[in-house]
């Protein structure tokens, strides 16, 4: 969780022992840097549902693309973690064929699901 990371490393970056403050400065560089991972994740990531296929792409530099197919989809299920639950996030597993497909931090995973669900 990058906020709780931060908020950590403020607080422990505002004291003025020299081991916590730089502790403190150690949790701040890395949250934030998770932080900026998460919200690129987040741009760059588009989800789409067809009559026919579920369509996932994914990055900025390179572009990941993953299409499965409605008709073959045999299962669906969702996680989502208490703050996922307060936020309105989680993950949804797509079985097909054998193989599970997982798309992360989809907003509104229960909205998703039903629009699977729709279509098939």
């Amino acid at each position: 969780m990058p906020i709780i990371g931060l908020a950590f490393g403020y607080i422990f970056y505002s004291t003025k022992t020299s081991l916590t403050h730089y502790t403190g400065l150690i949790i701040l560089i890395l949250s934030s840097f998770q932080l900026l991972k998460r919200l690129l994740f987040k741009i760059s990531t588009e989800y789409v549902i067809t009559n026919k296929r579920v369509i996932l792409k994914s990055g900025i530099l390179s572009r990941d693309a993953l299409e499965l197919m409605v008709n073959k989809c045999e299962g669906l299920r969702i996680n989502q973690s208490f703050i996922g639950r307060i936020f309105g996030f989680g993950s949804i597993l797509v079985t097909t064929g054998g193989v599970t497909n997982t798309f992360r931090f989809v907003a509104n995973p229960i909205k998703f699901r039903n629009e699977i669900n729709r279509q098939i």
